[in-house]
C-alpha cells in the first residue's frame, strides 16, 4: 500500500505566523484522508503549479485543490483578524514550487521506466476552525502508482 508521509511542517508560531503545533491525530487522520477519499484531489494537485491543497473542515468536501488567488479570496492573509501571514504565504508558495519541481523530474523518470513509482509532493493548509488561532501547513509526500 502507497502511503501519504507528512515530509515537512510549518514553522513553530510567533504572533500572526502559522503554527504547527496540533495534536498527533489531526495529522493522521489528513494522511487517512489523503490515502483514501481525497486520493485523487492529492495525486492530482501535486502537478497543479496553480494550486492548493486546502484541509477546511468547515467546508464540503473537506479537502479541495484550491486556485491560489481563490486561497487568498477565502482566507485573507495579513491585517486584522487574519489568521495567517503574508509571509506564511511566501513560504507556502515556495515550498509548493519546490514540491512541484521535484514530482515533475519524478514523473519524467516514471515515464522513461514505467515500473518506477513517481515520488512526488504538494503542501496542504490547514485552516483553523477556532477564529483567531492560526492556520498552520504541512508538505505531503507520496508514491503514486501510475497503473492505478
Amino acid at each position: 500500500m502507497l502511503r501519504t508521509l507528512v515530509a515537512c511542517r510549518a514553522w513553530p508560531g510567533g504572533l500572526g505566523s502559522m503554527t504547527a503545533i496540533q495534536p498527533a491525530n489531526s495529522d493522521e487522520l489528513l494522511l487517512a484522508l489523503l490515502d483514501g477519499p481525497f486520493k485523487r484531489v492529492r495525486d492530482g494537485n501535486h502537478v497543479d503549479p496553480h494550486a492548493i491543497l486546502v484541509w477546511d473542515s468547515a467546508r464540503s468536501p473537506v479537502i479541495e485543490s484550491v486556485e491560489i488567488l481563490e486561497l487568498l479570496g477565502r482566507y485573507p492573509c495579513g491585517g486584522d483578524g487574519c489568521q495567517w501571514s503574508p509571509e506564511d504565504l511566501v513560504a507556502i508558495l515556495n515550498e509548493k514550487r519546490n514540491q512541484y519541481r521535484k514530482s515533475i523530474a519524478s514523473h519524467a523518470i516514471s515515464d522513461d521506466d514505467p515500473s518506477i513509482s513517481p515520488a512526488c509532493g504538494t503542501v496542504v493548509l490547514v485552516v483553523s476552525p477556532k477564529p483567531g488561532r492560526p492556520h498552520r501547513w504541512v508538505g505531503i509526500s507520496a508514491l503514486i502508482d501510475p497503473h492505478q
